[in-house]
């Protein structure tokens, strides 16, 4: 293990960025991408608040911006990080050492929040790497306009010692649902409109409808993937490549990679609160979303009979691998998407190459994975079905589930117990 990160510094990550020595006892290291932000020091404020960890903790913040963003991102980028730089320097007794990095004008190409990511969790490799915890330390994701739970270094820390063969978790996340939740969180004065907050429940109720709904057929990769609330073992970033370059969906595209390697495990009892805000940065995403339901007064999702199709394909997992045939004829959505080449070049492959079902499975599911289950189901909705409304779909899916339904019916209820639902409450 050790050649594979000493080549991956080698040879994927820059040079060294922080010439300050990590404490000896660095297990722990929390990268933040930051881009036009303007309450860096609330957020760095609330994380230094929280309970300390057994094993060392630090933090790295990448203050960046692109050779296309205009002078607006640029100024606030450059106050960010001297008004930050004033508060570290005054700062008293700080437990969780705080490093800057600050990128300005990268490549259109590269720059964004998948690219800020991987400068911070490269060079967190890194320090990691001068500590003997190229292994077992702990690459965690948070964003700059986030708050947590007091937690959060301790139930990380916790979680990855009681799930030792885990590469890596999904964190709980919650976001503020009015302006009351907002202050209580200390996100500051000035909320956003209602509107807003409504967005966020009908997108977080799209979020989680879309994972549990997944996890009842059961898909194998059925978790959150949210760039805020995201972490991996050392091991496991060397083993997958790092982190991609992607300027939105790299989360996504992240989590799934290490999900590949083993179980990614799901964190429930630490809370990560990202701020519900407008934004046009990517052309998707929480940001996107928000705006769309702001615009147009309502947030879509999947059907849940796309998910009911998706069922037929993973049931039928074992008749593939003893005949190559499904026993059953599929539903029109999966018999349009899979085309005639599923069981005549892509079963047969899989099973050429599968000793015994075990095998097969496994092969089955880097196939049928989650990427291309999404691709699936922009296919059942776009084609097939027609888009569903979100509170909608998740009162349907709660009547599959057998589970009991809020009276209202509204977002925010529905929100709540999906939250209870996916918690184990």
């Amino acid at each position: 293990m050790a050649a594979s990160h000493e080549q991956y510094l080698q040879k994927l990550a820059g040079p060294r960025l922080i010439e300050a020595k990590p404490h000896p006892s660095l297990r722990m290291v929390v990268v933040i991408p930051c881009h036009d932000e303007p309450d860096l020091i609330g957020a760095l404020k609330h994380l230094a608040n929280c309970e300390p960890s057994l094993g060392q903790a630090e933090m790295i913040v990448v203050i960046n911006d692109s050779e296309k963003d205009g002078s607006a991102v640029t100024r606030q980028n450059k106050y960010t990080l001297c008004e930050t730089t004033e508060w570290l320097d005054e700062r008293r007794d700080p437990w969780l050492p705080i490093h800057l990095l600050y990128h300005p004008k990268l490549p259109p190409k590269q720059a964004g929040v998948g690219q800020a990511r991987k400068i911070g969790m490269d060079e967190a490799l890194r320090r990691l790497a001068d500590v003997g915890q190229a292994e077992d330390g702990l690459l965690v994701c948070y964003d700059a306009d986030c708050r947590c739970s007091p937690n959060y270094f301790t139930g990380i820390e916790s979680h990855f010692d009681s799930e030792p063969d885990a590469p890596g978790c999904s964190i709980h996340f919650e976001h503020p649902l009015d302006a009351s939740e907002w202050a209580a969180l200390g996100f500051g004065d000035t909320a956003p409109g209602q509107a807003v907050f409504d967005g966020i429940a009908a997108y977080e109720l799209h979020l989680r409808y879309h994972v549990l709904a997944q996890k009842f057929i059961g898909f194998p990769y059925a978790f959150h993937t949210i760039g805020s609330a995201m972490a991996v073992r050392a091991w496991a970033y060397v083993k997958q490549g790092g982190m991609n370059r992607r300027q939105a969906g790299e989360d996504f595209y992240f989590l799934q990679k290490i999900s590949w390697i083993g179980q990614v495990t799901e964190l429930t009892e630490v809370t990560v609160h990202p701020s519900p805000r407008l934004s046009d940065r990517v052309p998707f995403g929480t940001g996107k979303a928000i705006g769309d339901y702001v615009a147009n007064g309502r947030l879509t999702t999947y059907p849940l009979q796309s998910y009911r199709d998706a069922q037929w394909l993973l049931g039928q997992v074992e008749a593939l691998w003893e005949t190559g045939r499904p026993s059953i004829a599929p539903p029109e959505a999966m018999a349009r998407f899979l085309r005639d080449d599923f069981v005549g070049t892509v079963v047969p492959e899989i099973r050429s190459n599968s000793g015994d079902f075990g095998a097969f499975l496994k092969r089955f599911f880097r196939w049928f994975n989650a990427f291309r289950l999404m691709k699936f189901l922009n296919f059942a909705r776009d084609e097939i079905h027609g888009p569903a409304e979100a509170e909608d779909a998740a009162i349907k899916l709660l009547e599959w589930l057998e589970q009991p339904r809020q009276d209202s019916g509204s977002a925010v209820e529905l929100l709540r117990q999906f939250r209870h639902l996916q918690k184990g409450n």
